[in-house]
């Protein structure tokens, strides 16, 4: 069993590696036994999550920014002449910027639509090139609850988060014959550097927690596991699911009030 969990000699990229996510999946990829890949658009924030991680014989880091197609087939490109491989892309890139929808700034919205989605495509796209090349690759996409529900004041976030729901099951159709699995890990409320204004707010934490059967925020830690399953041979046929690692929340409805 734990053969078919493990993740040693592996290659796997993690965008977004610097983030709170990112470095989370990033760490249980390295306890697993993989070798890492960080990418992210700031090179000091890159350094720290590395110094952090540990591991440095299986960790390097590529500053790449994923919604400039050249920079992600240049970024692709290294890895495979580093390594020669690639088994697993995370797409874990993402920003978010919160306003009513009535009053959205559109430069907002283009930046957090190409970051978010456009930036998980391109990479998608250029690492699963070499996959099908190889018959076998793991794709995991980060989506969110707002894939599946309503959040107020987060339009272009939810939209790009539910294009890439959709976006994996296309490419999941696309790739299977070629031994090539794609699937979404939603996280639900997570305390994050990205989430850390709404915990702050103890009217609006209140009432997340509320609505989490659990009682709880979610951990980056939290998907640990969910990660390195869908990362390892023990999902071999799953392929084009998403699965929600949230408390609880959309099982008790979804519910928010704002």
């Amino acid at each position: 069993m734990s053969d078919l969990f493990s993740l040693s000699g592996k290659v796997a990229i993690v965008t977004g590696g610097a983030g709170d996510l990112g470095s989370a999946i990033s760490k249980a990829f390295l306890d697993a036994g993989a070798l890492v890949v960080l990418v992210g658009r700031r090179a000091a924030k890159l350094d720290e999550a590395q110094a952090r991680l540990g591991s440095p014989d299986r960790i390097t880091s590529i500053v790449a920014d994923v919604s400039d197609a050249v920079q992600t087939d240049a970024m692709v490109a290294s890895v495979m002449e580093r390594h020669g491989r690639i088994d697993i892309l995370v797409t874990a890139a993402g920003i978010q910027h919160r306003s009513p929808a009535l009053s959205f700034d559109h430069a907002q919205w283009n930046e957090i639509i190409k970051v978010n989605l456009t930036g998980a495509f391109y990479c998608a796209q250029a690492v699963a090139r070499h996959m099908v090349n190889r018959k076998f690759g793991r794709v995991i996409m980060i989506t969110s609850l707002t894939s599946e529900i309503g959040i107020p004041n987060i339009s272009a976030y939810a939209a790009s988060r539910g294009g890439i729901r959709q976006l994996a099951k296309t490419l999941a159709v696309e790739l299977a014959p070629h031994g090539v699995t794609v699937n979404c890990v939603g996280p639900g409320r997570f305390l994050t550097s990205m989430t850390e204004d709404v915990f702050k707010d103890e009217v609006k934490a209140k009432r997340f927690l509320e609505v989490i059967p659990m009682g709880r925020a979610g951990r980056p830690d939290d998907l640990a596991g969910i990660s390195v399953l869908l990362a390892s041979d023990a999902s071999a046929y799953i392929t084009g699911q998403s699965f929600y690692v949230d408390g609880g929340w959309l099982a008790g409805g979804g519910n928010i009030l704002g």
